[in-house]
């Protein structure tokens, strides 16, 4: 027999039982899942300490794993087909490319000064 709240199995006459209004039979395995049910009022799905709650969880951390796989997954495809394209392009073509890059960077230019490099003497 299982407990009806946290689904814990229940030993032979250790069981509690609460007839309700229309006849039903509810089975507790202890005060503690009693009171969370009928005098609380909780949902076992809610109770961090169920069976129920517990399957959620794993249920929906394996649903959050397979997007973030998906999503890596995609990733990883978009690389490989960049790789691909470039490997497709022709050392013209890559050519080209350098020389219209090399004429949109501005070419840096140094400016030496020319002077004494020896140490001023201070004025008193």
């Amino acid at each position: 027999m299982e407990c009806i709240f946290c689904n814990a199995d229940i030993e032979k006459g250790t069981e509690k039982i609460y007839v309700t209004s229309r006849g039903g039979m509810l089975y507790f395995c202890s005060n503690k899942c009693e009171k969370n049910m009928l005098k609380l009022r909780r949902k076992a799905r809610k109770v961090k300490w169920t069976r129920e709650y517990r399957r959620e969880k794993d249920a929906h951390l394996k649903v959050l794993a397979e997007k973030e796989s998906g999503k890596k997954q995609k990733k990883k495809e978009a690389k490989e087909k960049e790789v691909e394209n470039e490997k497709k392009k022709s050392s013209k073509e890559k050519a080209k490319e350098k020389e219209v890059e090399k004429k949109k960077s501005p070419k840096k230019k140094t400016i030496k000064k020319e002077g004494d490099k020896s140490k001023k003497k201070k004025k008193k």
